[in-house]
C-alpha cells in the first residue's frame, strides 16, 4: 500500500462525515502537474474510511462502527468542491467496487474487499485508441494482453485497476494487479491537459501482461450492461456540480473582499448563480432518492435517461456558473495566484465527457417513446 508518511493533522477527522471546507489547507495545495499524485489528499480520503464506501458492511468486521454513513452523491460533491483531480481518482475506485459488488463471485467479493478495507486503489480503465485496442490473447494455454489504454486516472498509483479487454465474443472486464506486472511503465505523452492535472491519466500500455480467467469479473458485455454503466453519469455529475458550488463560494468571498458585492450587476449575477446551484441540488436529492434503490424501483429506461438529463443539466449549470463567474470577478480572475482560475481549467477539463450529444438525443428519444 502507498500511505502518505508525513503526519496526518489532529483536525482531519473532527466530524464523520466529509467537508471539503475542514480540509482546504490540503486539497489547495494538491499538485498542479501532470504527473503529481495528490497522495496527501488521498490519504485524507482513507482516514475518513471513504476509501470503504463502495464496500457492505458484512465484509468490514471489526470496521463495521467506523465506516461513514454519508451518502455516496454527496461525498461525491464534496470532494467535487475540493478538487477535480481528486475526485476523478475517488469515483474511479468507488466505480470498480460497485462493479465488483454487481459482477464479481464471492471469492473475489471476499478478496477484493479485504483488499479495500486494507487501504489499496482501485480504478477503472477503459478509454484506447482505435490503433492499439486492448485485446485478450492466447498462446499454448496461457493469456496474454495486447495494446494500451489512455486517461489511465491515478496510473500506477492504483494498486487493482478493473481494465476491459476485446474478446472473439465482446468486451471482457478484468481486476488487474498492477504490482503483479514489474514491466509496466507510465506514459506521459498524451497527457498534458490545461486541467485536472494531478488525475495523472497516463497511457500505460498493458502488451504481455499476462492474465487468467480467475482475472475476469463477470461475462462477456457486462461491463456496458444498463443501468449501471449509464448511472455513472449520475456520480460525475455530483462531482461537477460540487466544483460549480467551489466556483460560486470563490465568487462570493472575492466580491465581499473588494467589497462588490453591494454592487446591483453582480447581486443580480449572484442571484443566478445562487438559483442554478439550487436547481443542481434538486436534481442531486432525487438522483439520491433513485440511487437508494437503483435495481427495483424504476425501470432501466427511466434510470438511463434521469441519467442522461442529469449529465446534460450538469454541464448546461457548469457552464454557466463559470461564464457568470468570469464576467463577475473580470481580468484578476485569469491570474494563475487567483482561486478562480485553477477551479475553472479543471471543470472545464471534466466536462468533456464522451458523448454529450448523443446523451441529449436519448432524452428526446425517451420522450418521444414514453408518449407513444
Amino acid at each position: 500500500m502507498r500511505f502518505f508518511q508525513k503526519p496526518i493533522p489532529k483536525n482531519v477527522v473532527s466530524s464523520r462525515n466529509f467537508k471539503a471546507k475542514n480540509h482546504l489547507d490540503i486539497f489547495n495545495h494538491v499538485p498542479d502537474q501532470p504527473q503529481g499524485f495528490p497522495e496527501e489528499a488521498i490519504e485524507i480520503l482513507r482516514e475518513y474510511k471513504l476509501l470503504e464506501i463502495g464496500i457492505p458492511r458484512k465484509y468490514l468486521k471489526g470496521e463495521k462502527n467506523k465506516k461513514s454513513s454519508q451518502n455516496l452523491l454527496d461525498i461525491l460533491f464534496e470532494i467535487g468542491r475540493a478538487d477535480l483531480s481528486v475526485a476523478r481518482i475517488y469515483e474511479g475506485h468507488i466505480n470498480a467496487l460497485l462493479l465488483i459488488g454487481i459482477y464479481g463471485n464471492s471469492s473475489q467479493k471476499a478478496k477484493y474487499y479485504q483488499l479495500g478495507c486494507d487501504g489499496y486503489l482501485f480504478g477503472i480503465w477503459n478509454t484506447e485508441s482505435d490503433s492499439e485496442k486492448l485485446q485478450i490473447q492466447q498462446k499454448n494455454k496461457s493469456l496474454f494482453l495486447k495494446g494500451a489504454k489512455t486517461f489511465c486516472s491515478g496510473a500506477l498509483h492504483i494498486d487493482f485497476p478493473i481494465i476491459t479487454a476485446g474478446t472473439n465474443f465482446g468486451t471482457q472486464m478484468m481486476v488487474f494487479s498492477v504490482k503483479e506486472q514489474k514491466h509496466l511503465q507510465e506514459d506521459w505523452s498524451l497527457w498534458n491537459p490545461i486541467g485536472m492535472r494531478s488525475s495523472v491519466s497516463c497511457r500505460i500500455d498493458f502488451t504481455g501482461s499476462s492474465v487468467s480467467s480467475e482475472n475476469f469479473l463477470g461475462k462477456v458485455g457486462d461491463y456496458f450492461r444498463e443501468p449501471y454503466f449509464s448511472w455513472g453519469a449520475v456520480r460525475f455529475s455530483a462531482i461537477q456540480i460540487g466544483s460549480a458550488r467551489a466556483i460560486f463560494d470563490i465568487v462570493i468571498k472575492d466580491l465581499e473582499k473588494r467589497n462588490r458585492s453591494s454592487d446591483p450587476y453582480q447581486k443580480m449575477r449572484l442571484g443566478k448563480m445562487a438559483i442554478l446551484m439550487e436547481t443542481a441540488g434538486l436534481w442531486l436529492e432525487k438522483a439520491k432518492i433513485m440511487d437508494q434503490d437503483l435495481e427495483n424501483l424504476y425501470s432501466t429506461e427511466t434510470k438511463v435517461n434521469f441519467s442522461n438529463m442529469m449529465r446534460t443539466l450538469s454541464l448546461e449549470i457548469c457552464k454557466k456558473i463559470i461564464s457568470l463567474a468570469e464576467t463577475s470577478i473580470g481580468m484578476a480572475g485569469t491570474s494563475m495566484d487567483h482561486p478562480l482560475e485553477r477551479k475553472i481549467r479543471d471543470l472545464r477539463v471534466y466536462l468533456k465527457q464522451a458523448g454529450p450529444d448523443a446523451a441529449l438525443t436519448r432524452v428526446g428519444e425517451f420522450v418521444v417513446f414514453k408518449k407513444s
